[in-house]
């Protein structure tokens, strides 16, 4: 990544400092930081859309 991008990102965004450098945040903020939640949201969504067409799968829906 060229400097001039990091530099950029790292003057503009404070959540990117954050997770940028070494000591940016303790191992307590880490659960709380924003990206981190969205990745851990995103992969219980696509757990449970994958335990949604199994449940399909194995016992149809009736009415449909």
């Amino acid at each position: 990544m060229p400097e001039e991008i990091v530099a950029e990102l790292y003057r503009r965004f404070p959540d990117f400092r954050r997770a940028y450098d070494v000591d940016g945040m303790n191992e307590e903020e880490f659960d709380s930081f924003g990206a981190t939640v969205r990745t851990l949201r995103g992969f219980i969504s696509s757990y449970q859309d994958l335990v949604s067409t199994i449940r399909d799968f194995m016992l149809p829906n009736p009415d449909k």
